[in-house]
């Protein structure tokens, strides 16, 4: 019986936070070219490196 109710309590408490998620996450107008330029603005590498001092690179072979 104790099982049990450590099982319930865990699964309300699961199912509070999904919907406090849920009901207070932003919303945010869902656009095709919106979301395409976030995504390759997320994936586009720095173009900046620094170059100067570090370990020279060695061939390995």
């Amino acid at each position: 019986m104790r099982v049990s109710i450590i099982i319930v309590v865990v699964i309300v408490i699961g199912a509070g936070a999904a919907g406090a998620w849920l009901a207070f996450a932003q919303r945010t107008p869902v656009s095709g070219q919106g979301t395409a330029s976030r995504a390759s603005d997320f994936f586009k590498p720095p173009q900046d490196y620094k170059t100067s001092g570090g370990e020279q690179m060695k061939p390995r072979w």
